[in-house]
């Protein structure tokens, strides 16, 4: 059976993510219609996608292009009645678009490919930690001036110099925390997680301790890692008691999102000089201009680039469009988005425990 398969996202996208190869794995699946979703108001990108939406049974969407999606009302449920799958790099976040529920009810498969890129942001999460570990920035900003240091490296009242053997934390044991724990198991670290969502015998299988708590965690950490997604009930998990509990001279290290974090607290310890921060993700974005935090010299600012790399877009589309013909062809696919796992993305769910 030839299927429609429509590709949406602004014609720019195009040549970017719809490669040869991509194209080819679409086309044998059956016939690819595009819906170039220029930037206008919400009444003209919802009347094109209305006028092809009819008859397909895939929708794909390009890499965060959730925001292109319009609502599926009953009525524009019976414009897409053949509708069988739809893919995309959503970020967990389908509202006010798509309930999933009601997806599901209709036969419709729900493929978010985002967790993909978990695995890009876990490589990145360990190299902010050696970043952390050797100054590397400082030492190549001290070479770019035409210095040429000979001290032995050291930085005192730090944890500093190698990785190996230190105490681990990591705050959420999902997708990044998981790659991570994968990624430090040659440098021999005493690995331990706190994450209420995660089943003992999963953190047992990659060989972590289970912390009791959050802040017991931030305890026994030499470096701390946040790979926390942002949801309602995850708002200042990492909170100031949390924060204060980490030993004079950890490193702290942010992937996940800002959210989670109390960030005045850690402020307030890097501006002290009691821990050091290397830090992805701000709450706002980009932080206001004269920050202090912007000069510390114990905070490395990055500007939200862990998973924002060419190849992991590549990647997710890639996997949108694969996993969506093992949907049609009614195969076992791995990015399905469960009734469950969308209520706790957006606060339908609660933490397990009060007390983090």
């Amino acid at each position: 059976m030839s299927h429609k398969i429509l590709v949406i996202g602004p014609a720019a996208d195009r040549q970017r993510f719809l490669t040869p190869d991509v194209a080819q794995l679409l086309t044998a699946a059956g016939e690819i219609h595009h819906v170039d979703l220029p930037a206008v108001e919400e009444t003209q990108r919802a009347e094109a996608f209305d006028r092809t939406v009819k008859d397909a049974h895939a929708l794909i969407c390009m890499p965060w292009g959730r925001q292109s999606l319009p609502v599926f009302s009953a009525d524009r449920w019976e414009k897409a009645a053949k509708l069988r799958v739809i893919a995309g790099t959503f970020d967990h976040r389908f509202e006010p678009s798509l309930d999933v529920a009601d997806a599901h009810r209709r036969g419709v498969a729900v493929i978010d490919t985002s967790g993909s890129m978990s695995l890009t942001v876990a490589e990145f999460a360990l190299a902010m930690i050696l970043n952390l570990l050797r100054d590397i920035p400082d030492t190549v900003a001290e070479v770019r001036r035409g210095e040429w240091p000979h001290h032995w490296q050291d930085h005192p009242g730090f944890v500093f110099g190698d990785l190996t053997g230190r105490r681990v934390g990591l705050a959420g044991f999902g997708a990044i925390g998981r790659r991570l724990a994968e990624l430090l198991d040659p440098f021999r670290c005493a690995v331990s997680a706190y994450d209420p969502f995660v089943p003992d015998e999963v953190v047992r299988r990659l060989g972590v301790r289970r912390a009791e708590s959050m802040k017991a965690l931030a305890a026994d950490s030499d470096i701390f890692v946040v790979g926390i997604p942002k949801t309602p009930a995850t708002l200042n998990v990492v909170n100031r008691e949390v924060i204060d509990a980490l030993p004079r001279g950890a490193l702290f290290v942010l992937v996940g999102r800002m959210w989670v974090v109390e960030q005045e607290a850690l402020w307030r310890r890097t501006a002290a000089g009691e821990i050091r921060a290397a830090v992805d993700v701000f709450l706002p974005e980009p932080p206001p201009a004269g920050s202090a935090f912007l000069s510390d010299r114990n905070v490395l600012p990055t500007p939200h680039v862990a998973g924002n790399t060419e190849q992991a877009n590549r990647r997710c589309f890639m996997l949108a469009c694969t996993e969506s013909i093992a949907a049609l062809h009614g195969k076992p696919f791995n990015y399905a988005v469960t009734v469950e796992h969308a209520a706790l993305y957006a606060g339908g769910t609660k933490l397990k425990e009060a007390s983090l």
